[in-house]
């Protein structure tokens, strides 16, 4: 019986994750290196159960798509980057999944360090500052007291 051997059994997880984002057109990569410099965006992934989020495709899609756009976030980043494939956007998942299983990381800031080292890896720059956050909405002020009698 013939063995197989996967192409990147001897890949280390930054190695391999970096190897995706080499692939990746340079608007996605700019926007990769966004997303790894934004602490706002949550990498570790919640529970869908939940809805609490933190997918690497949902947090390119919130630095670039429309919010009001309730289609699939596959649809939302192919459109966001028409020079990107599907089997661009595949490439780029199961790197993802598998270096973070392959580091055995699922914390945020262990996430982030891995991003991190894949961008560098792949000769990404990381911006001096991200692009800037949303403000959040203003707080109501507090009720100042009024003359008493």
């Amino acid at each position: 019986m013939r063995r197989t051997v996967r192409l990147f059994a001897a890949v280390g997880p930054v190695e391999r994750l970096g190897r995706a984002i080499d692939q990746m057109p340079p608007a996605v990569q700019r926007t990769l290196a966004n997303v790894a410099c934004r602490t706002d965006l949550p990498l570790a992934s919640g529970s869908w159960q939940d809805d609490s989020g933190g997918c690497l495709v949902a947090n390119v899609v919130a630095c670039v798509g429309d919010p009001a756009d309730r289609r699939t976030l596959d649809l939302r980043m192919l459109d966001a980057f028409p020079q990107m494939s599907s089997r661009d956007l595949n490439t780029l998942i199961v790197a993802w999944d598998e270096s973070a299983a392959q580091a055995d990381v699922a914390d945020d800031a262990a996430l982030r360090a891995l991003l991190h080292a894949g961008l560098l890896w792949a000769d990404v720059p990381l911006p001096a500052t991200p692009d800037p956050v949303p403000p959040p909405a203003p707080a109501t002020p507090a009720p100042t007291a009024g003359p008493t009698a």
